[in-house]
Formats: structure tokens, C-alpha cells, sequence
């Protein structure tokens, strides 16, 4: 299984980071392959809510930043694997906007 985890922390090396750590080495040892990405750090803007990803090209976000990266990762992995702080009673902002760029994908 291909999993790709992301990391909504702003601390590279804090607990998120070690929580990450411990499941990839369990899930590589279990034959899986893991990729991490550090998602807190990348330019990755919020949704715009245009629509463009509905009415224009569906499933193509308008915005070129960071995500544009990250796309082909999460196409290609079995599973997805979210790991973040809670700050103020949710997750991390970084992670968050992260999240909300997969909306292009409802219609695809």
C-alpha cells in the first residue's frame, strides 16, 4: 500500500513529527511504502471558493502554489494520513487549507 502522510505541524521536530515517525515505521515494516509530507511551510493558499475547479475545469484548481505538488502524492496514495496539532479546538490552519484545496477534486 502506497501512504501518504501529511504534517500539519509547524514544528518539524515536535510530537506530530515523532507520531508520524513512529506510524511509518510501523507501516514500512509491515511491507508499506510512506511518504511524509510537511505540509506547515509550504505555500499552500485557501480555497477561493470561485468555482473554477466545478465550472471551468473540473477538478483543477485555479491557484499554482504548493499544492500543485502534492496533487499527483495523494492521486497516487492508497491512503491518505493526516496528522496536526489542535490549535483552538481544531487543526492546524496550514493543514486546513491543505484540506480544503482537495474541494476541486468533488467532481472528478
Amino acid at each position: 500500500m502506497n501512504i501518504l502522510a501529511w504534517n500539519g505541524s509547524p514544528r518539524k521536530t515536535g510530537n506530530t513529527a515523532r507520531l508520524i515517525a513512529s506510524f511509518a515505521k510501523g507501516a514500512e515494516e509491515a511491507g508499506h511504502k510512506v511518504t511524509i509530507e510537511q505540509i506547515a511551510g509550504q505555500n499552500i493558499r485557501g480555497c477561493l471558493a470561485c468555482e473554477y475547479c466545478h465550472d471551468r475545469e473540473k477538478g483543477v484548481c485555479i491557484q499554482r502554489d504548493d499544492m500543485q505538488d502534492l496533487y499527483p502524492k495523494i492521486m497516487d496514495a492508497d491512503m491518505l494520513v493526516l496528522a496536526s496539532p489542535i490549535y483552538y479546538y481544531i487543526m492546524t490552519g496550514q493543514m486546513i487549507s491543505a484540506l480544503n484545496r482537495t474541494y476541486a477534486w468533488v467532481h472528478r
